[in-house]
C-alpha cells in the first residue's frame, strides 16, 4: 500500500505537467486556427455616410421686441423699450463638423457674434457670443426642418435690459 501512495505521489509531477502541456497545445490550436481562418480586414468600398448635418449653413433672422412681462414687479426698463433699437435682419453662418461641432458667425442688429454649439440627432442647440463690449449674447434652439434647420433665437444685453427673438430658418450653403 506504501509503495502505491510514493509511486502515486511520483507520478503527480509528471502528471499534472502532462496535462499542462496538453492544455498549451490545445490552447494554441484554436487561437492558430482562429488566426489563420480570420479574414483580413478588406478596404472599404464605400466611404461612411455624412450625417444629414455636416457642411455648411447660412441663413437669417429677424430681431424684434421680446416683451418681458413678470406679475408683479420687473425692471422699468423693460416697459420702455419700444422695440425700435436692436430689430430687424440678421444673418448666421457657420460650419458643422462630422462630429457635429458648430463655428461660424452672425451679424446684424445684434451686433457682431461667434456662434458656437452642437447638434445632436435632430437637435441643435447655439451659443451667441457678442465680439463688441456692448454687443448681444444668445442662443438658438432649433431642430432638423424640412427647409434645413428651423428654431428660435433668444438674446440680449449683458445686462438683460434689452431683449430680443427671433425666428431662424438655416438652409445648406451652396457648395
Amino acid at each position: 500500500m506504501k509503495t502505491a501512495f510514493v509511486s502515486l505521489l511520483m507520478s503527480f509531477p509528471l502528471l499534472v505537467a502532462c496535462q499542462g502541456s496538453g492544455n498549451a497545445q490545445k490552447s494554441d490550436a484554436p487561437a492558430a486556427a482562429s488566426t489563420a481562418s480570420a479574414p483580413s480586414a478588406a478596404p472599404s468600398a464605400a466611404a461612411a455616410p455624412t450625417a444629414w448635418y455636416a457642411g455648411s449653413w447660412q441663413g437669417s433672422y429677424k430681431a424684434e421686441l421680446y416683451r418681458v412681462e413678470l406679475p408683479a414687479g420687473g425692471i422699468k426698463e423693460w416697459k420702455k423699450d419700444d422695440g425700435v433699437q436692436a430689430s430687424g435682419d440678421g444673418k448666421l453662418s457657420f460650419d458643422v463638423a462630422a462630429d457635429g461641432d458648430v463655428t461660424g458667425k452672425a451679424s446684424g442688429p445684434l451686433g457682431e457674434q461667434v456662434v458656437t454649439g452642437r447638434v445632436e440627432g435632430e437637435r441643435v442647440a447655439l451659443t451667441l457670443t457678442p465680439t463688441e463690449v456692448n454687443g448681444f449674447q444668445g442662443v438658438i434652439l432649433a431642430a432638423q426642418a424640412p427647409e434645413g434647420i428651423k428654431g428660435a433665437l433668444s438674446a440680449s444685453t449683458g445686462d438683460s435690459v434689452v431683449v430680443r427673438k427671433a425666428t431662424v430658418v438655416l438652409s445648406k450653403a451652396a457648395k
